[in-house]
């Protein structure tokens, strides 16, 4: 893309450096984040009873577990890891699945680099998408502990760049190796659905159509699928089924903190519509607005020339719209969605060259391509600066006094800090612990053993010797002693400790 004076080789390069770099502060971050309450109670559970289930043959633990239509398949692999290594310590085992999950983010971004230079034909605008998908701040630090939302998000990207290659070359190996990623993004989250119908659909929009890969990618999709899913080796059609009809209808009540108020059920219209515009960058929002923009004008104009922002499209607005039709129930602010996010930033990347495009002059590219840079550096700089608590971004919409409007760190991962804290202020060898929710007591477990032993969980305050809150559900201040420690995101009080009067 020669819009600008740019200099391929160079971000092609630059684009190395910036993978190995990723990879190497990874390596140093990923211990740093606590333990959401989904880890323990759904996620390992999940992997628990299909690891059971393949190793014994026994379906009846299976069938009773309420996880048995959440996808299993990342989560299968997670516990083998723990089982195979013969790990036992809760810290080791938490810290090994969010080692293990992170690498699927990384292999994503890298995907997504490729997927964005199959559609901008530009290292440099590749490159942009994949810093873009990285100095997103809640996506970034969910991919360390976030085994389901972040790994079908990167499996969606991955799908996403293996079904144009396919639908490009047509060849029996790619449909099989496409067929297999759509397979286990589906064993993730049953929306994956959406990927092998938008390869079908990109498949009949291709001048030439063979006959043979197609079936063969439909009949792996569904091998694939049925593999990759231990419940569906029962009955397939019974339990594809199920499924679907669990993730249009989930049972929890799933209440949320939303504009100051507890709601349960189904969601306003308008829950996803609103936690993705305010949680998502708002540079990237309104690039996103441009883009969507010309996706439409330049689809009338010349509708085949679009068929890569098409995909994107359906695969950001299919789900959303699709929840909102049916009112199914959602909850911790868009995390079943993630997966749409990488195809909002498509169109807004789209959005940035089309802009270039459009007004041509250099002086306003360069006032475009210098807000861009601004805006991301100032995301970046917040990241650093809330190390490791950039799952709490919020931009200007969400307004003031957002902790009376919206949850914060509806995971609990801040626990952790206020845990670490008070081990490392408190001699004592017995150390009585309240919160108000239970999230507290599961980060017990990423404490290093000799120093959790100090800690007594206890639900009666007055034995308790610290209170610690992270304000879920409930916006207002604490009164139940002197407050010694508490984090703060963006002059927002995530996280306090009280020491018991």
């Amino acid at each position: 893309m020669q819009l600008i004076n740019i200099n391929e080789l160079f971000f092609k390069r630059a684009a190395i450096v910036f993978f190995i770099g990723l990879f190497v502060t990874v390596c140093f971050t990923f211990s740093d984040y606590g333990i959401s309450c989904d880890e323990e109670a759904f996620s390992r559970l999940n992997g628990a009873v299909n690891y059971n289930f393949i190793k014994s043959g026994d379906a009846a633990e299976l069938l009773a577990c309420d996880e048995k239509y959440h996808g299993p398949a990342f989560e299968i692999f997670l516990y083998s890891a723990e089982k195979i290594l013969e790990i036992t310590d809760p810290r080791k085992i938490y810290l090994l699945r969010h080692m293990l999950t992170y690498p699927v983010f990384f292999v994503g971004t890298l995907f997504f680099y490729l997927l964005g230079l199959r559609f901008f034909k530009s290292h440099a605008i590749a490159l942009l998408c994949s810093i873009m998908l990285v100095v997103s701040p809640r996506i970034f630090a969910e991919s360390f502990y976030n085994s389901k939302d972040l790994v079908m998000l990167s499996f969606c990207i991955i799908a996403s760049y293996t079904a144009f290659l396919f639908v490009e070359r047509k060849t029996l190996l790619l449909a099989i190796i496409h067929a297999a990623i759509c397979g286990f993004a589906m064993d993730i989250r049953v929306m994956g659905v959406l990927l092998p119908l938008g390869t079908l659909y990109l498949y009949a929009m291709q001048k030439e159509r063979k006959p043979v890969p197609v079936l063969m990618f439909i009949c792996y999709t569904l091998l694939f699928t049925i593999a990759f899913w231990p419940v569906l080796w029962l009955n397939p059609v019974h339990h594809f089924i199920e499924a679907l009809k669990q993730m249009s209808h989930f049972p929890t009540p799933g209440t949320v903190f939303y504009f100051g108020e507890l709601i349960s059920g189904p969601k306003p219209w308008h829950y996803l519509p609103v936690w993705i515009s305010m949680t998502t960058p708002f540079f990237y929002i309104v690039l996103f607005l441009i883009g969507l923009f010309f996706v439409i004008k330049n689809t009338f104009a010349n509708f085949l020339s679009t068929l890569h922002m098409q995909f994107s499209l359906y695969m950001f607005a299919t789900p959303i719209l699709a929840i909102i039709i049916l009112k199914s129930t959602v909850y911790d602010s868009y995390r079943h969605i993630f997966f749409v996010y990488p195809f909002l930033l498509l169109i807004a990347v789209y959005g940035f060259t089309e802009l270039i495009k459009f007004v041509k002059k250099q002086w306003p590219i360069r006032i475009i391509a210098f807000s861009t840079i601004i805006s991301i550096l100032v995301i970046f700089v917040f990241m650093i600066a809330n190390h490791p608590f950039q799952n709490v971004y919020f931009n200007f919409l969400a307004g003031k006094n957002i902790r009376q409007n919206f949850e914060l760190d509806y995971w609990g991962l801040s626990y952790r800090q206020g845990l670490e804290y008070i081990l490392r202020t408190d001699n004592s060898d017995q150390i009585y612990i309240a919160a108000d929710l239970e999230e507290c007591h599961l980060n017990f477990s990423i404490i290093p053993v000799e120093e959790r032993k100090r800690l007594i969980w206890t639900y009666d305050l007055n034995s308790a010797n610290y209170f610690l809150s992270n304000f879920r559900y409930h916006p207002g201040d604490y009164d139940y002693g002197k407050t010694v420690f508490q984090i703060e995101v963006g002059n927002e009080k995530i996280m306090e400790v009280q020491k018991i009067k």
